[in-house]
């Protein structure tokens, strides 16, 4: 049986040492700003993802990723 994950079951990664390096990358829990900012709309599964990528991120190098203009 396969584990399903509860909407809001995965926390947050932040370790409030919010500050942002300049390619928009927190430097205490290396989310991109746009995936902070989306956290909450997140689902469990695209939070699982997140957290994944978290694991091996370098975010000394830009990704691809593009700040978006809210």
């Amino acid at each position: 049986m396969s584990q399903q994950h509860s909407y809001m079951q995965v926390r947050s990664p932040c370790v409030s040492v919010c500050e942002y390096n300049e390619h928009y990358y927190c430097i205490g829990c290396k989310r991109h700003m746009d995936e902070i900012i989306d956290w909450l709309d997140y689902s469990d599964e695209e939070r699982v993802s997140v957290m994944q990528q978290l694991r091996t991120r370098d975010i000394s190098q830009p990704s691809g990723l593009s700040f978006k203009n809210y």
